[in-house]
């Protein structure tokens, strides 16, 4: 299997130039999908402008200077995705993965503070022997929990490394939401309505900007007002 992928080729999320060079790195399996990350040698090189070749990306990357969500990452084909976080502390960049409204991932700026949490989808709930709660999130992680109360769809605000839940956010009427799926991706909107089906079809959300979209499209951002600083001070 080929370690490279053509520039052209390349997923639409990827903000790099694709006409300049004909190769670019392939991302690992990870606990993002190739369509919605981004390899951890392109933010580097490409985004953050730390290195002009790929050598000099994957010789700051393998020398520890990196964090991802709180963890020193030395593979620079690591996908990195939506709502992650990227610290250099020897560089003083401290950055948060979103998506723009055009769908491209880009970064957002944290202060010092913010570095030390992430909000984090529940995309599954399973009870375990015992009565355990598991929690599966849209990053990959597997959380372990006794609040029953929190569903397939809320967000939770969770702790760097140690991923311990810090706050709920339920998917609910007049709540703020990130639209990442769709026609309307990138986009920051409330909930004006939950559709719940009765069927096999996956429940919708009426938004108040009058669209409507499934709730696999949703991210829950907070309650009355996001939790975070949106790209480009949105």
């Amino acid at each position: 299997m080929s370690k490279h992928i053509k520039r052209l080729a390349s997923p639409t999320t990827w903000k790099q130039p694709r006409k300049m060079y004909t190769w670019s790195v392939k991302a690992s399996p990870g606990p993002h999908a190739v369509d919605n990350s981004v390899p951890l040698m392109v933010i580097i090189r490409d985004i953050l402008h730390l290195a002009d070749t790929s050598k000099e990306a994957r010789n700051i990357i393998t020398r520890g200077l990196i964090k991802v969500d709180g963890k020193i990452v030395k593979d620079y084909k690591r996908p990195v995705g939506f709502m992650d976080t990227i610290s250099i502390n020897d560089a003083g960049i401290f950055k948060r993965v979103l998506l723009d409204k055009s769908g491209v991932l880009v970064l957002s700026d944290l202060k010092m503070e913010e570095v030390g949490w992430k909000l984090v989808k529940v995309i599954g709930k399973f009870i375990q022997k015992g009565g355990k709660i598991q929690l599966t999130t849209h990053d990959g992680r597997v959380i372990l929990t006794d609040q029953a109360s929190i569903k397939r769809g809320d967000t939770i605000k969770i702790s760097l490394p140690d991923q311990k839940i810090l706050e709920v956010y339920p998917l609910v009427k007049d709540t703020t939401v990130y639209v990442t799926g769709g026609a309307h991706r990138g986009m920051i909107t409330q909930i004006k309505e939950v559709n719940v089906s009765r069927s096999y079809q996956e429940n919708t959300i009426e938004s108040k900007d009058n669209f409507t979209t499934t709730v696999s499209n949703i991210f829950v951002l907070g309650k009355s007002s996001p939790e975070i600083r949106l790209a480009g001070g949105a």
